[in-house]
């Protein structure tokens, strides 16, 4: 989903007829015969047949990169194998390097490595958040540093809309309108928090610390990433339906919009991105 970023939306089926999406990329979700171990491991796989996803570099769309992505159904839930090159593990997130000159911690330069799956929600949903389009959108964000080592991607979603909303980013688009981003986290908390040092503890500090207790809704997307050889294995999971407002409804029989996003120790506005694609459920 194309970007520059970092109330309860209405979930509704997705159901979208095949005919009027020829040209986007279909992803088939068939049935598992047993569910995977959420491990970041691609043995539970072996079976499945997997797709190449092209992803391109948000304005320089020389610069591209390939998720390979596995997905099925057992039971009353889905899963997701995902892997992509990526030359370096990187799971430190904005630390507190301690400046031994200022006698105080700043920020570090050191960022994660991410990848985000979009479900779409409601309105006319496209990858490109800049398209004009208004719509609502489930995420799935999983983040090396702050959601990996507690077992989740963080669930929140996109609300784009022409009419402004609080908390919102103002986007002005190339015809002169404005665009307003939303990007609520489920539960309106994330699933960490911020942690400031006013001592001197360590040279690095972690900036980001797991939540003791997660609120209904935050931890529905359980998610395991492994490095390995130059590739991440990523492997999440999720109920079909959740039965909360906040989440996309997946449903079996049905075909759903989604995208996917990947950084490479990037901040939000510099990721790959891909074009919109159809998950046949």
């Amino acid at each position: 989903m194309t970007r520059y970023l970092p109330g309860i939306a209405i979930t509704l089926c997705c159901g979208l007829p095949l005919s009027a999406h020829a040209d986007m990329q279909t992803i088939t979700v068939g049935k598992l015969k047993a569910a995977p171990q959420i491990d970041g491991s691609a043995d539970d796989w072996r079976d499945v047949a997997g797709v190449d996803i092209p992803l391109t570099y948000l304005n320089h769309p020389e610069q591209t990169k390939t998720v390979f992505l596995k997905a099925g159904i057992f039971g009353d839930e889905v899963f997701l194998y995902s892997e992509w090159d990526d030359s370096t593990e990187d799971t430190q997130h904005k630390p507190h390097v301690w400046d031994e000159a200022q006698q105080k911690y700043v920020e570090g330069p050191q960022r994660e490595d991410r990848f985000a799956i979009e479900w779409a929600m409601e309105g006319d949903y496209d990858a490109n958040w800049f398209s004009g389009k208004e719509f609502k959108a489930d995420m799935w964000n999983w983040k090396a540093g702050r959601t990996n080592p507690i077992g989740i991607a963080h669930d929140k979603m996109t609300i784009i809309s022409k009419q402004p909303m609080q908390e919102s980013y103002k986007a002005e688009l190339p015809d002169g309108s404005s665009l307003y981003i939303q990007r609520p986290s489920d539960a309106g908390e994330e699933p960490y928090e911020t942690k400031r040092y006013f001592k001197k503890q360590q040279d690095l500090m972690p900036k980001y610390l797991p939540r003791a207790v997660m609120q209904a809704s935050m931890d529905d997307v359980k998610a395991k990433g492994i490095w390995k050889d130059g590739k991440w294995h990523l492997e999440q999971s999720r109920k079909l339906d959740t039965q909360y407002a906040d989440d996309a409804k997946l449903i079996q029989g049905s075909s759903i919009k989604a995208a996917i996003a990947v950084f490479d120790h990037d901040d939000n506005e510099r990721h790959f991105t891909s074009g919109t694609l159809l998950f046949k459920f």
